[in-house]
């Protein structure tokens, strides 16, 4: 027992004490480590011409991300430790999952579920993020349409570069942009 001006603290009260001074750290951390903004794939992966991009917004540790696509959108939330981010993908939309090419009726079961895992650190500029990305194969039957397993498969390398702090909700980039950013040359970040 420890006796602090009026007030009796138990051990177990400053157990407690400790635990929200290191929950506190890492929130006011989270706020100094900054990954909002839009961020473009440029790993070896990306077809020629395709353009990748992720919105980040974070609140501390706490990060939420989005991916336009036509027919839905791929929804990203996760926590940060230090510079690394741990994520989880959810995809929405039947007309994407359906564009993907799985039946309608399976679309329906995948859609609003968790599909990959990302695991992404920030470079010490903080222009780049990069890590693994784990996507989840989803095996079904068509007749009658059944998921029949889901299970993560290998990391793969992924690679994004800082576009912008701005937030831009679009996969839409002018083509000129595009071939423009193509004819430079590629640098590694």
């Amino acid at each position: 027992m420890l006796r602090v001006g009026p007030f009796q603290l138990e051990f177990w009260h400053l157990g407690l004490i400790a635990i929200g001074v290191v929950a506190l750290g890492w929130f006011l951390y989270g706020l100094t480590v900054r990954v909002s903004g839009t961020w473009e794939r440029v790993d070896e992966d990306v077809p020629y011409g395709k353009v990748e991009r992720i919105t980040f917004v974070q609140f501390g540790p706490f990060v939420r991300g989005r991916r336009m696509m036509k027919g839905g959108f791929q929804e990203f939330s996760g926590l940060m430790r230090g510079r690394s981010m741990a994520l989880g993908r959810i995809d929405h939309g039947r007309a994407m999952l359906i564009g993907q090419g799985f039946p309608e009726k399976i679309a329906e079961e995948i859609d609003g579920s968790l599909t990959a895992r990302l695991r992404l650190t920030l470079s010490q500029d903080g222009k780049a993020i990069f890590g693994t990305f784990s996507p989840q194969k989803i095996e079904f039957t068509h007749h009658p349409p059944k998921i029949t397993s889901r299970r993560f498969q290998e990391a793969s390398f992924r690679r994004y570069r800082l576009v912008s702090r701005e937030l831009h909700e679009t996969e839409l980039v002018e083509p000129e942009a595009v071939e423009k950013e193509r004819d430079k040359v590629r640098r590694t970040v």
